[in-house]
């Protein structure tokens, strides 16, 4: 058994004992709850009966008093059976990424996917069974368009920072624990995924705290203090004082006529702000070795030496105050008296003023630390798994490479274009796997730019802008049909090998919208093309006349897969084989699928 699913398997019947524990404790204590009430209403009935009033307040306090103790464990206890919970879901999640069940996962990142990518709509990386729905554990918006953004590879990243990031994704594959804290704790509250920019339009908004704001609530608190002395000492009647409060309550409604709008954004985002803050502390109270994570976490202590820790709790606590005094009663007192929300928002914008300019950046970089945890549950799930070696050269090669996302059940194979070679030609027939080891091949590259380790037994490869022509379908919407949308795919990528990129491209059975005359010549013309603009990659195709290629282009080789008959079913074994196809099985499966040839040639 391997090293994390042992560690997962541990770490749920660990958690389902103290879930089993927390069940019988968290029943009796809701028990004991009912019956302080029963005891409380039973009690101040009989005082009531028996006119023993002078001992009603008296048994209310505390029977509130020991309601209050008891609630108060009550919710930690259901809070930390909620947070086991989440434990056995996280641990559960990390057996399923391994045991090829985690399709049923319901974040499978489908906003990501765009018409125009180079490369991501036909290497899966968003969508369903997607490379972003295996790997995901990000829960915060920050951390989901982090990890898009990477495997995006809107830039493919130098040698030296491939190498930097394989350290931290290193690490942090080894933080297992720490990582399942970061999951935990942004799963615990709940954070919201949309309309975060509002929370930071605020923080960024620039509003100084008026002089009326610094100097009218002392004056009404000093008046007020005043009238509370003079009414104990009866010189003024107590009326009076209650027009001195009805004053405090219309100056706090002018003073904080926005607190409103405040109220109601920290309302909403109250419980991200929680999940933030115990990110972000997290983060800031860990150490890290490698340079990469060193640097990141350095992106949230700015040069004022803020604590980003202590500065998000204290705007958690004046969130809280916030809530709550908006919600009861007894702020009302408050506020009528100290004008409290006075104070609430001199201390927001105190906050804002401190730290406004540095709450997106931490943001981002809780972001990218969610987004790297979920790329380095690949090198802690999958032992077998290497780092790959990243190359000068513009060269590819490998040994037993597989599709990462298939499993056991993925099929390994050697390959290797290097030295002169620049095109590798795969011929096969139908069903063999041409298309999947395309994928596999592309897969791996990406998986290698991440700094992820690759579902390989060695793979060594050059830094390059990958392009794929894979999946076309038509646009009914925008007239375009499926041949029409192959060759916009094959634009971009003539148009970026001529713009100087160093491109990699994955061509699968490409102009198989049109005859086979004009198929096999504009392939042939394509590949020139592109090996001529300093193009290397793959090309999967039917046209065995291509093959042909190789005696006069030294920069071809063919590749091919096959098939087999047993018991006059087709089989495959999906095994690369040195040189161009030599079989073909359409005729068959047509036959499989009813076509009688011979009654109707």
């Amino acid at each position: 058994m391997s090293k994390a699913k042992l560690y997962y398997e541990e770490n749920i019947n660990e958690s389902n004992k103290r879930l089993e524990g927390l069940r019988g404790i968290t029943t009796a204590l809701a028990i004991v709850r009912l019956v302080i009430v029963i005891l409380a209403i039973v009690t101040t009935y009989f005082l009531y009966e028996n006119r023993i009033f002078e001992y009603i307040i008296i048994e209310l306090g505390l029977y509130i008093g020991v309601f209050i103790i008891v609630a108060y464990f009550h919710n930690n206890r259901l809070e930390e059976k909620r947070k086991n919970q989440i434990i056995v879901d996280v641990n559960e999640k990390g057996l399923k990424r391994i045991d090829g069940t985690w399709r049923e996962f319901k974040d499978k990142g489908e906003e990501f996917l765009e018409d125009t990518h180079g490369f991501s709509g036909d290497l899966d990386v968003f969508g369903a069974s997607s490379l972003f729905q295996w790997i995901n554990s990000t829960n915060t918006k920050f951390g989901r368009i982090s990890l898009a953004n990477i495997l995006k590879l809107n830039k493919i990243p130098r040698k030296e920072e491939i190498i930097e990031r394989q350290s931290a994704i290193k690490e942090l594959s080894d933080k297992v624990d720490w990582r399942q804290k970061l999951i935990v704790e942004s799963t615990f509250k709940k954070v919201c995924k949309d309309d975060v920019e509002e929370l930071i339009t605020w923080a960024t908004e620039k509003k100084k705290v008026g002089f009326a704001l610094k100097v009218i609530p002392y004056l009404c608190i000093a008046v007020t203090l005043a009238g509370i002395l003079i009414t104990i000492m009866k010189i003024i009647p107590f009326s009076y004082l209650l027009l001195v409060f009805m004053f405090n309550y219309l100056v706090v409604k002018i003073l904080t006529k926005d607190l409103g709008e405040i109220v109601n954004l920290f309302h909403k985002h109250q419980k991200d702000i929680e999940a933030y803050s115990n990110l972000l502390g997290l983060i800031e109270e860990e150490e890290f070795n490698s340079e990469f994570l060193k640097d990141l976490k350095s992106r949230i202590n700015n040069k004022e030496n803020i604590s980003c820790k202590k500065e998000m709790k204290s705007l958690k606590k004046l969130i809280d105050w916030l809530g709550d005094s908006s919600a009861n009663a007894y702020y009302l007192l408050l506020n009528v008296t100290i004008l409290s929300d006075t104070f609430i928002i001199r201390n927001l914008e105190s906050w804002r003023g401190k730290n406004g300019k540095y709450l997106e950046e931490w943001l981002k970089v809780m972001g990218e630390f969610e987004a790297l945890s979920s790329i380095s549950g690949i090198a802690y799930n999958f032992e077998s798994f290497t780092y790959p070696v990243i190359l000068d050269e513009a060269e590819i090669y490998g040994v037993n490479i597989g599709h990462p996302m298939i499993g056991e059940k993925a099929i390994s194979n050697s390959f290797s274009l290097k030295g002169k070679e620049k095109v590798a030609l795969i011929t096969g027939s139908n069903m063999s796997g041409k298309s999947t080891f395309l994928r596999t091949i592309g897969l791996n590259i990406l998986l290698s730019y991440i700094g992820a380790p690759t579902c390989s037994e060695s793979f060594n490869c050059g830094a390059f802008n990958i392009y794929t022509c894979m999946r076309t379908k038509d646009n009914l919407e925008e007239s375009i049909s499926s041949f029409y949308a192959e060759i916009l795919r094959i634009k971009y990528l003539i148009e970026a090998a001529k713009r100087g990129e160093k491109v990699f491209f994955l061509l699968d059975e490409i102009f198989k919208g049109t005859n086979s005359m004009d198929r096999h010549e504009g392939a042939k013309v394509l590949i020139n093309q592109l090996v001529n603009c300093g193009g290397m990659g793959l090309v999967s195709t039917h046209d065995l006349e291509l093959c042909e290629l190789e005696k006069t282009k030294n920069w071809l080789v063919n590749y091919n897969f096959q098939e087999y008959y047993d018991n006059n079913k087709i089989k495959f074994d999906y095994k690369l084989r040195d040189g161009g196809s030599t079989t073909r099985n359409a005729i068959h499966l047509m036959k499989l699928a009813g076509i009688d040839f011979n009654e109707y040639k």
